[in-house]
């Protein structure tokens, strides 16, 4: 072998090493774009959507966590009530009668109202009160209270309870969300470039589909975690009013982003499948 065909041998191995650092520095730029078009698009599909919580509200009444909370609520606003007469119903007790508020179609159609508050509170759209009440919400409790004190059903009956829903105190993410409406494009445009570039440069090309499809598979497995696992196993073991209402709330608007990530699922199995192919045809 000569010295040229020696260092003919050398520039090729130097120019592979050269294609494959770009290439791996290309495909994890792309996959750091993508990740993040990714979360921002679970973000505007789930928290950001505007309408998200309140097409989930019947679930959300429903919860018997939400309806604990609004019976906090409901003892806060009797507490004028209560400390006069020093008559006091349980928590349990308020529960129950909150419970059977929530099964009326006009107390449901306020907290409807209540809940596109609460939508607004966390888009940073509207600062209302976030609240339910008025005469016909006051006669129901002051009804279910005077099953276990007619005094203070008694005394219920002559107020105008408004009571506090969760979201009351729902940080204003307007910021957040605007962000992630203008993420999403750019960041899935730089991903598909960033990749597409990194398929041209890098010289084994089926690991870098086979990259890519692992990627994505991991972000549906992360999409899971948040939307399911997280809600249904970590969250509620916190035992803390703000987990278990998160827990509640992302189960809620975890159900309409399902198939978004069965799709990211299915696209990284082909893609992994595709690069073997890809190995066994070079």
């Amino acid at each position: 072998m000569t010295i040229a065909t020696i260092g003919g041998h050398n520039k090729k191995g130097k120019v592979s090493s050269l294609r494959r650092l770009l290439g791996n520095l290309l495909l994890s730029l792309g996959i750091l774009a993508g990740t993040i078009a990714i979360l921002a698009h679970l973000c505007l599909l789930t928290i950001f959507n505007p309408n998200r919580l309140a097409n989930d509200a019947q679930t959300l009444s429903a919860s018997p966590t939400i309806q604990s909370a609004i019976a906090d609520g409901l003892t806060n606003a009797l507490a004028p009530i209560t400390g006069v007469s020093g008559i006091v119903v349980s928590h349990a007790e308020l529960q129950s009668i909150v419970a059977a508020a929530m099964r009326q179609p006009q107390v449901r159609d306020q907290f409807v109202s209540a809940i596109r508050q609460a939508d607004g509170h966390l888009l940073g759209t509207n600062q209302a009160p976030v609240t339910i009440g008025g005469p016909g919400l006051t006669q129901f409790i002051a009804a279910g209270i005077s099953q276990y004190s007619s005094s203070l059903g008694n005394a219920v009956q002559q107020t105008n309870l408004r009571i506090a829903i969760p979201g009351a105190d729902l940080p204003n993410l307007g910021p957040l969300a605007r962000a992630a409406r203008i993420a999403v494009p750019i960041a899935t445009d730089a991903a598909i470039v960033l990749f597409l570039l990194a398929l041209i440069i890098h010289k084994a090309r089926s690991a870098v589909i086979a990259r890519i499809g692992k990627w994505l598979i991991a972000m549906s497995i992360v999409a899971v975690l948040i939307f399911w696992a997280l809600p249904t196993y970590l969250l509620p073991k916190i035992h803390l009013s703000w987990a278990l209402l998160a827990s509640v709330i992302l189960k809620a608007t975890g159900q309409g982003v399902t198939v978004f990530y069965l799709e990211l699922a299915v696209s990284g199995v082909i893609l992994y499948l595709l690069s073997k192919i890809v190995t066994k045809l070079v």
